[in-house]
């Protein structure tokens, strides 16, 4: 059975359609299997934040949606807590005195659990260490570490916008006010300008300066304490009525509202008390919100966007936006507030097939060690065409009951191993489709062991490798393929 759904950036039944046309180009061992939907009592979700319950409403909105769909949610006290790998197995991870109050937590690599990172983990050290921690265990965390760190920085983000074709003000790294005229220039020479914190939020350390003096004058003050300078950029400024917060999820434009700039102020920042009202955003605004936070890896984030001179303009991404307005639902085509806006994160969460996550790179080729007495340690491709099972090349297969007998190629060991339910159905060009049994192993690989991998049982004798690892192996277990690499991991 396959199940595709559409989105603006494309849709499943492309994939399917791909798929379909790589079989019936006669290539082998490749399953097509149900996307993998979670059911509310089978997910948990970890907030990490330093917040209390008056600053933080967002995740009082996650509570209320979480509670109403019996999902598990616990707040992480990031300033508080702090983690480490359980002694007798690296596939938990502890986190102690989770809530502040004492009691800790066990993680498990393949839990399905979703970590929702609020600001707290770039301006809190201790949060950023446990964010990267539950990254690395496997946890999906929304965002990655990585593209936290490259949203939440202003200049990251600009270079990123470059790199990517985003039209956005020019920008400029202030490195030295002996160097200000050269910034001036950068960012086109004309008064006014904006100066900017690079890791501010909510329109706090953003200020509008009217003249070089007074340029100057603010940079060397924020810069005259040596100790907490603060890392700067100037930015060419744009008169502007409103700008328009839009929300992207999974490569995908959910929501979107217009903020407009308050009276005596510059800025439009709703912390800082400017109107906001749901907006409609256009096909020229939606495609360039999902190339922005596609720019900056982003799976959930905010982007802001101006509109000047009839030419649309990226300002910055916020990767851990909040929810206090009201918004234009573009897939139900009508006003919500900020619940039904965390109820559309939530319920976009169940999806597995969805979740990204932070990879390890892979070689085409490495080494996997099937952990059985007599069977040493062999070369197995990683094959990114399977989507189904892994394929492991065994000889005089003989099926007894529930029990399969067979030897693993290159090897005179004989092993039983009990059946799995599901077979493998392998379709060929030109011929009838392949049924093959299945049976679970233990592996190592990369040196961390993987427990009951399912395997289908080939005994093709043109396998050029005795070990076909899939790609859904290698999703869940946060590997990237670079093909022009082996042995990244390690050789025989």
């Amino acid at each position: 059975m396959l199940v595709g759904k559409t989105s603006q950036t494309g849709n499943k039944m492309d994939r399917i359609s791909q798929y379909t046309k790589y079989l019936n180009n006669g290539k082998e061992d490749v399953v097509i299997e149900e996307e993998e939907i979670l059911k509310p009592s089978e997910i948990k979700i970890l907030v990490l934040t330093s917040a209390t319950d008056s600053e933080e409403p967002t995740i009082n909105r996650l509570e209320k949606v979480c509670k109403k769909r019996s999902i598990e949610l616990h707040r992480i006290s990031s300033d508080k807590a702090y983690a480490s790998k359980k002694s007798d197995s690296k596939e938990t991870l502890i986190i102690y005195n989770y809530d502040g109050e004492g009691n800790s937590m066990e993680v498990n690599s393949n839990d399905n659990i979703v970590c929702i990172a609020r600001r707290t983990v770039v301006t809190n050290r201790n949060a950023g260490i446990l964010h990267k921690m539950l990254s690395d265990h496997g946890v999906f965390c929304i965002n990655s570490p990585k593209s936290v760190r490259t949203a939440s920085n202003k200049f990251n983000a600009y270079i990123n916008f470059i790199n990517s074709d985003i039209k956005t003000p020019r920008t400029c790294l202030v490195s030295d006010v002996k160097y200000i005229d050269d910034a001036l220039k950068e960012v086109g020479g004309k008064f006014p300008v904006i100066l900017k914190f690079t890791e501010g939020h909510g329109g706090k350390g953003v200020m509008k300066l009217d003249s070089r003096d007074s340029l100057v004058s603010v940079i060397q003050a924020l810069r005259s304490d040596e100790e907490n300078k603060k890392e700067l950029i100037l930015q060419e400024y744009k008169e502007i009525k409103d700008d328009r917060r839009v929300l992207v999820l999974n490569g995908k434009v959910i929501a979107a509202a217009k903020r407009k700039k308050m009276k005596r102020d510059f800025r439009s920042n709703v912390s800082l008390g400017a109107e906001v009202e749901p907006y409609k955003p256009n096909e020229e605004e939606i495609e360039l919100a999902i190339k922005t936070a596609k720019s900056v890896d982003c799976y959930y984030c905010g982007v802001d966007i101006i509109e000047y001179k009839d030419e649309y303009f990226v300002l910055e991404v916020n990767p851990s936006p909040g929810s206090k307005s009201s918004y234009w639902d573009l897939e139900k085509k009508k006003n919500i507030n900020g619940t039904e806006l965390i109820a559309k994160l939530v319920d976009g969460l169940m999806d597995k097939d969805d979740w990204k996550h932070e990879t390890k790179e892979v070689g085409v080729i490495e080494v996997v060690d099937v952990l059985e007495k007599g069977i040493e340690p062999m070369t197995a491709k990683m094959d990114t065409g399977n989507s189904g099972y892994n394929v492991i090349g065994v000889d005089k297969l003989q099926v007894k009951g529930k029990t399969a007998e067979f030897y693993i190629k290159g090897f005179d060991k004989k092993i039983k191993k009990t059946i799995l339910p599901k077979k493998s159905i392998i379709k060929n060009n030109g011929s009838e489709n392949e049924e093959r049994y299945c049976v679970s192993f233990d592996i190592k690989v990369g040196g961390k062991v993987y427990k009951d991998v399912h395997f289908s049982l080939s005994d093709r004798d043109n396998m050029n490798h005795t070990i076909l690892i899939s790609r859904k192996f290698m999703i869940d277990s946060k590997m990237s393929v670079n093909p022009k690499k082996k042995f990244v991991l390690g050789e025989l």
